[in-house]
């Protein structure tokens, strides 16, 4: 099975930049499953066409037709605007992306021809081992000649794009339209009273599509995945909160049932801070998706400071957020307590639960778990560890693998620590580093978690139990501020916070954080400010690296979205709760 999915995104699902986060949202739920990403991109929403007609008046005014190159070197600057605003989007949410240049890594056509000749997998493969995605234009081309000139795929070229790249790299292909799957007809048309909708195809195969016509599927595609044996799915916005799609390549079948479309999901918010109104902001922007119910804050006498839409749900009584009956509720309080009897009450009352508060979770693991499967609801709290970085879920991964048993964890946790070290290697005092960190929103008011390593202690009793190994034996915490005061320049290489698990041959599992210097090169040697790494050693000597933006409101925000989206796939999926009460799933946080 490939590690690698092809996600196309089309100017009928990316109209303008707005749509970006959805795009993002899509690409991060495959980050979480543990894959690497390849997002093919068309310009925005009549983007090409505005560029063509600009081209168009230009040509009539000097009285003669622009090159063929000429027309694509500027068709293809609407396709690289979209391309390097993802990419901006995914670094601003935590997630790792490249920039891809078609002249580097395909795909490329013959001179004058518009059939795709091939693609270089080995250079975008290249790309993958350094970040999480590579976002490539999709309508554009480079001519396979010794000066790569710009050329145009032509109609349907992204979703030609993004077959071909995918038969090269032996991925999964995802084609993301602005309709939830294929149909056997146009469920948008009008339709005589009492006569059913048009029926989803859950599949079909490639003659099947192509006599679909070309309104959803562009004709090209499909005979280059036919010729190149590369099946794909079409799916819709929907996908990444449980819709189904349609696969195409596969014997024909048609869905059970299309079910009628679920009613919001219904989410209250614990908190309204930085994170919660990044929260509030992207949950308020999909209404048919999302539905808030209450908002817990601790005082209600400073509503100038709230979102104007947030008024009307403004609370500081608990129990008035769970009378308005959310599906989950996202917890984002300071603090352990009242956080904790708060989740606590929440899971009692069966609703899902979502928090990035690691100190909250870190004394009460136990007992909470106790309540989400007395319940059979969820507690999820990928936040909690490196922010966006899926370090909870890639460890819930490796613990079900009996083969190759997960062995050590060790990783870089802590941005203000990043961000501290790296300004004393320049040779800044400590003062004016720390001064620095809480300018540029690393470092708390009172960093004294970050500097002595309780923070990364913490995250490390959630990982732990993430891996089903129980609580470890904390045998060192070594903070950085003996280091710093110090002095700790390093030459050749970079001094990390690194805190570690590792677990014996016994099953005694031990913990321990400690400055190290790492050489240039090292798998935990490259994060910078609040970006996190994390390396998995499994028993065969294979290492696992994980990365991402480990702090920031965007950060949070995205993994927090992850997680309510991971529990609406689940209730979409089962259509009811996403585990039964007492099951085996319940209360399984990570």
């Amino acid at each position: 099975m490939s590690d690698i999915t092809v996600l196309k995104f089309g100017g009928s699902t990316l109209r303008g930049p707005r749509d970006l986060v959805r795009a993002v949202h899509a690409i991060y739920a495959e980050v979480r499953r543990g894959r690497r990403v390849v997002a093919v991109t068309s310009a925005f929403h009549g983007r090409t066409d505005a560029l063509e007609e600009s081209l168009r008046l230009l040509d009539a005014e000097r009285g003669r037709p622009s090159s063929r190159r000429t027309r694509a070197a500027l068709l293809a600057t609407g396709e690289a605007e979209t391309v390097h605003l993802l990419r901006t989007a995914l670094d601003r949410s935590g997630v790792a992306a490249v920039s891809a240049e078609v002249r580097d890594v395909g795909p490329f056509v013959a001179p004058d021809g518009e059939d795709v000749t091939r693609v270089d997998a080995a250079a975008i493969r290249a790309l993958l081992e350094a970040h999480d995605v590579v976002c490539l234009p999709g309508f554009v081309a480079a001519e396979d000649t010794a000066e790569r000139a710009p050329a145009l795929l032509g109609r349907g070229g992204s979703d030609l794009t993004a077959v071909a790249v995918g038969a090269a790299l032996g991925a999964d292909v995802v084609l993301v339209k602005d309709v939830e799957g294929l149909y056997t007809g146009d469920p948008a048309a009008p339709r005589p009273a009492g006569s059913p909708p048009p029926a989803r195809l859950r599949a079909i195969d490639f003659e099947g599509a192509r006599a679909l016509g070309g309104d959803v599927l562009q004709l090209r595609a499909i005979d280059a995945a036919e010729r190149l044996r590369c099946g794909f799915d079409v799916v819709g916005p929907g996908h990444v909160a449980g819709a189904r799609g349609t696969r195409v390549g596969a014997p024909r079948a048609l869905a059970r049932r299309e079910p009628t479309p679920p009613p919001p999901l219904r989410v209250a918010l614990l908190g309204l801070g930085h994170v919660g109104k990044r929260v509030f902001d992207e949950l308020s922007a999909s209404p048919a998706r999302f539905s808030i119910t209450g908002v817990l804050v601790s005082g209600l006498e400073r509503p100038a400071e709230r979102p104007h839409a947030a008024r009307p749900l403004l609370t500081d009584d608990i129990g008035e957020v769970l009378e308005g009956r959310p599906d989950v509720v996202i917890e984002l309080l300071a603090g352990a307590e009242p956080a904790a009897g708060h989740i606590e009450r929440s899971l009692a009352a069966g609703c899902h639960v979502v928090t990035a508060n690691k100190a909250a979770l870190a004394g009460n693991a136990a007992r909470l778990d106790r309540a989400a499967r007395r319940a059979g609801v969820l507690l999820r709290a990928s936040a909690a560890v490196g922010g966006a970085m899926p370090a909870l879920e890639a460890v819930r991964r490796a613990r079900r693998d009996a083969h190759d048993p997960l062995v050590s964890i060790e990783g870089v946790l802590n941005g203000t620590t990043n961000a501290i070290l790296e300004r004393l290697e320049r040779g800044e005092s400590f003062d004016d580093a720390l001064r620095a960190a809480q300018a540029d929103g690393l470092a708390e008011a009172d960093p004294s978690a970050d500097l002595d390593g309780s923070d990364v202690s913490r995250k490390l009793d959630l990982l732990a139990h993430a891996a089903g190994w129980g609580e470890p034996r904390h045998v060192r915490r070594d903070g950085i501020e003996a280091l710093a005061r110090g002095g700790a320049r390093a030459a050749g290489g970079a001094w990390k916070l690194v805190g570690a698990l590792r677990r014996d041959g016994s099953g005694e599992v031990t913990a321990e954080v400690a400055p190290r210097l790492l050489p240039a090169g090292a798998a935990l040697a490259w994060p910078t400010g609040a970006w996190n790494a994390l390396a998995l050693g499994f028993r065969s000597g294979r290492t696992e690296v994980l990365r991402g933006r480990g702090a920031g409101p965007w950060p949070t925000a995205t993994a927090i979205l992850g997680d309510v989206l991971e529990i609406a796939r689940r209730m979409a999926l089962t259509r009811g709760p996403a585990t039964a009460p007492g099951s085996k799933d319940g209360g399984e946080r990570t």
